[in-house]
């Protein structure tokens, strides 16, 4: 019984650690309470000190996400004209 729990125990935290290290960061600047995703350019400025793990935990505090990040979400494929 004691090792079951042991095993069980050793995989939650195994996978706790896996979903932890791949998530992606949100850099935040505290003062103008904006947010920058992985893949925008200003991801990595100066006045980002506050990191979330998650958007909606960014959103959840009161931060919004740049102009930049805000584009990339809206856009759609582009379809092409005839």
């Amino acid at each position: 019984m004691k090792k079951s729990i042991l095993k069980l125990f050793v995989f939650a935290v195994m996978i706790f650690s896996f979903s932890v290290a791949f998530a992606a960061e949100i850099h935040c600047n505290p003062d103008t309470k904006t947010c920058h995703k992985s893949t925008c350019r200003y991801y990595n400025c100066k006045g980002c000190t506050k990191v979330f793990t998650s958007e909606e935990e960014a959103l959840e505090n009161g931060y919004k996400f740049c102009q930049v990040c805000s584009k990339e979400k809206k856009e759609s494929p582009k379809k092409s004209k005839k």
